[in-house]
């Protein structure tokens, strides 16, 4: 999902057959399938991105608590990969045979977004369900226009996961500022402790890093700068944003407290490295917890999460409302499909417990939100305080952020890349794509 693929479909799993798809997602009659007899039952179809996992939420389930609480409905859903599903949901919208309730990402990321999915007439508005209410701030993230076509699934976050005894043997505290932060890495240097893991050769997972800065350094200031971009009052290459961002960044690796060898690493092998107590620290996101914090690897140590301070130590984080269910604009179940969803997510339904219970999400009201992981104590304060910004890539033009990695990667490897070529081969690329959708 940040390719953004991996932010972008966060907390999903799952994946049926291609067979059951072509099956679910292409009749909506409900009579050709045999359930649209004079008992009024019916069949709606959902189709989600992920892979599949043991008794998965939303193919196990979701359908039984759906048939349970309305007898009438039959869910049938169908997942499939992230590139499977991209791909399947492009065919099926330009046949107009498209599944009722499908998978969107916030705002403008990846080829499922809200917003070019909406403006292309495919998605049913939502904006009067009492679950856009109470999804409070996270709506803002799929509304087009005045009108709401998605429902964010509770947030995700980006931050930075350390090793708290590591830190403590060298009397080091969780820094407050940038400087500060860069002291910790320096005297975990000193003493011969790699400070940061990277797998940056899953060029992704450079977003990581890079989003948590932008947030304190740019969208603190300016919180329409990706809005901006489009009209061109902001561009990529003005001095003190993104210039800034990547100064502070490349930073770390100029001093080595990320090794340029993360070149070589894929991003399961950093956090292979981080678990085995071979580095202090990893940025990653709360998607990863099971990976980074509840595995077990050659030490046992305890983990925390911080996000990166900002350089005036007014720190905001990076948070993301998570993918959600949208309605397709040609579904003949339009009200019995927002019945389900707004069961879903009413905050205390059985089917909503279930939801949380899975572990897919980070609740912001209703059932669990008083019990979230005290990890993510400080992130979730910022939260409520407004501190926080969505990933910059949900308002870029999809490929924006791959020629960002690219430059970026360029760096690293010491090709020459300045800070400046990366700033410009990101506008370039940027205008290049909007030009192209518009």
């Amino acid at each position: 999902m940040i390719k953004m693929k991996r932010l972008a479909a966060l907390g999903l799993a799952g994946v049926l057959s291609l067979g059951l798809l072509t099956m679910a997602g292409c009749d909506n009659s409900g009579k050709e399938n045999g359930n649209g007899g004079s008992d009024g039952d019916i069949t709606i179809t959902m189709m989600y991105s992920g892979t599949a996992a043991e008794n998965d939420f939303e193919t196990e389930v979701l359908p039984e608590l759906v048939h349970e609480a309305f007898p009438n409905i039959t869910l049938e859903v169908t997942k499939l990969p992230d590139d499977q599903y991209y791909t399947a949901l492009k065919t099926k919208l330009a046949s107009g045979e498209c599944p009722d309730i499908i998978l969107v990402q916030p705002m403008y990321a990846g080829a499922n977004s809200v917003f070019g999915l909406a403006e292309a007439g495919y998605l049913e508005p939502l904006t009067d369900m009492k679950a856009i209410e109470l999804s409070g701030v996270g709506a803002s993230s799929f509304t087009y226009n005045g009108e709401v076509y998605g429902i964010p699934s509770g947030v995700t976050m980006l931050g930075t996961y350390y090793n708290a005894d590591m830190l403590a043997k060298y009397n080091l505290a969780v820094p407050n500022t940038w400087d500060e932060f860069l002291n910790v890495c320096k005297t975990l240097k000193d003493n011969g402790i790699t400070p940061i893991v990277m797998g940056d050769k899953d060029m992704y997972v450079m977003q990581f890093g890079l989003y948590q800065i932008a947030c304190s350094e740019i969208y603190a200031a300016n919180p329409d700068y990706d809005k901006q971009l489009r009209t061109g009052e902001t561009k990529f290459t003005d001095e003190g944003t993104w210039d800034k961002v990547l100064s502070m960044y490349t930073t770390l690796y100029d001093n080595g407290y990320i090794d340029s060898s993360s070149l070589g690493l894929g991003s399961a092998q950093a956090i292979q490295k981080f678990i085995d107590g071979e580095a202090a620290m990893i940025f990653d996101g709360s998607f990863d917890y099971a990976a980074v914090v509840d595995a077990k690897g050659a030490v046992d140590f305890t983990r925390g999460y911080f996000p990166l301070p900002a350089s005036n130590g007014d720190t905001y984080a990076a948070m993301a409302p998570g993918a959600g269910p949208a309605i397709y604009s040609g579904s003949q179940y339009k009200d019995e499909c927002k019945a389900i969803l707004e069961m879903l997510y009413d905050g205390e339904s059985d089917m909503y417990k279930a939801y949380v219970d899975s572990g897919r999400i980070i609740p912001t009201y209703g059932y669990g939100y008083d019990q979230v992981n005290p990890i993510y104590d400080k992130f979730m304060s910022l939260y409520e305080e407004g501190k926080a910004f969505y990933w910059c890539n949900q308002a870029w033009p999809a490929g924006t952020e791959d020629e960002m990695e690219s430059k970026l990667s360029e760096y690293i490897g010491k090709q020459g890349t300045t800070v400046n070529d990366i700033t410009k081969a990101m506008q370039a690329k940027f205008d290049e794509l909007l030009a192209a959708s518009e």
